[in-house]
């Protein structure tokens, strides 16, 4: 990631984090965006839910490397809905979210 992140697109997408409708902060909430739980996210397999605090430094990203960036974690073939609700997004609105996850 290049450090520069579009500072109204992380407001959009914080905001879009943090809808019901999509239920990023169900398992993502509390000061260290985390409850700490461990949960099948459809794999099979259980994993510890991790803090999203610095997570742009840390690819590639998902419990399996399947996304290379952050906004390829919401695709179909990699995270798509394991990880919250975000079928109903257009790609701005992913983009958004994508941004705000690079500035955590």
């Amino acid at each position: 990631p290049s450090g520069l992140v579009d500072a109204a697109s992380a407001q959009r997408g914080k905001a879009i984090f943090e809808r019901a409708d999509v239920g990023c902060a169900t398992c993502h909430g509390g000061a260290m965006l985390t409850t700490s739980e461990t949960v099948d996210v459809g794999t099979g397999s259980t994993f510890q839910v991790p803090s999203l605090i610095g997570v742009r430094t840390r690819a590639p990203y998902i419990h399996d490397g399947c996304a290379p960036t952050l906004l390829a974690g919401f695709e179909p073939s990699c995270g798509g809905t394991r990880h919250g609700e975000t079928r109903h997004l257009t790609e701005s609105e992913l983009a958004d979210l994508a941004s705000y996850l690079e500035s955590l």
